[in-house]
C-alpha cells in the first residue's frame, strides 16, 4: 500500500476533495479518533474501506456531515442536512444537533431510500454525526456531501488518535489502495462518539447504543427528559461487537488493591492504576512489574487511553493489568471501550 502523512500546509482542501471524488480513501482527523473516509455516495470507494480494514460488511458505518457556517440558520441547516440521509427526521434530532453538533454524538435515524445498504449494513437505519475538528469541517463544507469514516485501523484493534497511528496500521497492508493521511494533531476527545438511537422513539424513546463522552445526563437535559430508554440490542452499530479496540497483548481489568502473586506468575507485566505508584512499588518488590499512573479524570483518561494501549502493546509485556474504573456515568464510555478491549485482547 502507498500511504503518506500530509500536514495542512502540504495539501489544499480543493485537492483533498478532488481525490475523494475520484474514489480515493483519506484518513481524516476528528475530535474523537482518526477516521478512514470515503465518499458516502460512492459504493466502490466504500468497499475499499471494508477491504482495507477487514471489516464485516454487515457492520454499519457512520456518515459524517458538515456543520453550518456562522450566520446560517442552524435549525433550517440541520433539517436540510439530515433529510438528505434520513426520512421522518424527528424534532429531537434537531434539538440534539443544535446543542451538541459539531461534536462527539452520533444519531441513528430512519434511513432515506437512496442510502446505500453498504452504509447501513442492510438495516433500515442510518447513523449520522457532525465532527468537530476544524480541518475536517473545512473539507466537509467544500465537499458538500457525506463521508463515511470508521476508525482508521484494522477492524477490532486499537483506534488511532494520531496520524502516525494510522500510518503504523496500514503502511504494510497488502493492498493496491493509496491512502492519504491528514495530520490534524492528537484527537481532543480520544474515544469514539456516543451513539444515540432515535429511530424507534414511539417504541423505546431515545436510547444509547454506545456510550461516549456525551453523557445520558447531557442528552436528557437537551430533550427535557429524566431518563432514556433501554438499549435495543437488535440494532447493529459501530463498536458493538464484544471484542473491539483491542491490543495484541493480553489485558485484564481488576481492583489493584486485590492484586495477588498468582496474577503476576513471573510474567513481565505492566499495571496501569490510579493509585500511588511509590506505595505500590514498596508493596511489590518485583522487577517483572512496571507501574503506570493515570489521573482520576475521565476526560484525561479518554484522551490518552488509546495512545497508552498502543505504546504498551509494543513493549513486549505478557500482560497489561488495568485498574478497574470508577462506576460513575462519566466513566461509562471509557468502561465500554476497555471492557471490549479486554475481551478481544491477546488474539493475534
Amino acid at each position: 500500500m502507498s500511504a503518506r502523512i500530509f500536514s495542512a500546509n502540504e495539501i489544499s482542501t480543493k485537492k483533498i476533495v478532488e481525490l475523494i471524488l475520484q474514489g480515493h480513501l483519506v484518513a481524516i482527523p476528528t475530535e474523537t479518533v482518526y477516521g478512514l473516509a470515503a465518499n458516502a455516495s460512492d459504493e466502490k470507494a466504500i468497499k475499499k474501506i471494508f477491504q482495507l480494514k477487514n471489516r464485516p460488511e454487515d457492520h454499519p458505518l457512520i456518515v459524517h456531515i458538515a456543520s453550518p457556517l456562522l450566520g446560517q440558520s442552524v435549525e433550517s441547516f440541520w433539517e436540510t442536512k439530515l433529510s438528505e440521509w434520513a426520512h421522518d427526521v424527528p424534532p429531537e434530532a434537531i434539538l440534539l444537533a443544535k446543542q451538541h453538533w459539531p461534536g462527539p454524538l452520533t444519531l441513528v435515524l430512519k434511513k432515506a431510500k437512496q442510502v446505500s445498504n453498504m452504509i447501513t449494513g442492510g438495516q433500515e437505519t442510518i447513523a449520522i454525526r457532525a465532527p468537530k475538528h476544524p480541518w475536517t469541517i473545512e473539507i466537509l463544507r467544500a465537499f458538500n456531501g457525506g463521508l463515511v469514516a470508521p476508525s482508521a485501523n484494522r477492524f477490532g484493534r486499537i483506534s488511532p488518535t494520531t496520524a502516525q497511528h494510522v500510518l503504523d496500521e496500514f503502511q504494510y497492508s497488502e493492498t493496491h489502495h493509496e491512502l492519504m493521511i491528514l495530520d490534524g494533531g492528537s484527537c481532543d476527545v480520544g474515544i469514539e462518539s456516543t451513539i444515540l438511537d432515535l429511530s424507534r422513539l414511539d417504541q423505546t424513546g431515545p436510547t444509547i447504543l454506545r456510550p461516549g463522552m456525551i453523557l445520558e445526563s447531557d442528552i436528557c437535559a437537551t430533550l427535557g427528559l429524566t431518563k432514556l430508554g433501554q438499549k435495543d440490542n437488535t440494532i447493529r452499530h459501530s463498536g458493538g461487537i464484544l471484542g473491539h479496540y483491542a491490543p495484541h497483548t493480553q489485558m485484564v481489568s481488576m481492583d489493584i488493591g486485590q492484586l495477588r502473586i498468582e496474577d503476576i506468575s513471573n510474567q513481565k507485566v505492566v499495571v496501569v492504576t490510579f493509585l500511588d505508584i511509590k506505595t505500590l512499588r514498596n508493596q511489590w518488590a518485583s522487577s517483572s512489574i512496571d507501574w503506570i499512573h493515570i489521573p482520576l479524570d475521565p476526560h484525561a483518561v479518554a484522551k490518552q487511553m488509546y495512545q497508552l494501549l498502543r505504546d504498551l502493546d509494543q513493549k513486549g509485556y505478557q500482560k497489561i493489568i488495568i485498574h478497574e474504573l470508577p462506576s460513575g456515568i462519566e466513566w461509562s464510555g471509557i468502561q465500554d471501550r476497555l471492557s471490549r478491549a479486554v475481551y478481544g485482547s491477546g488474539v493475534h
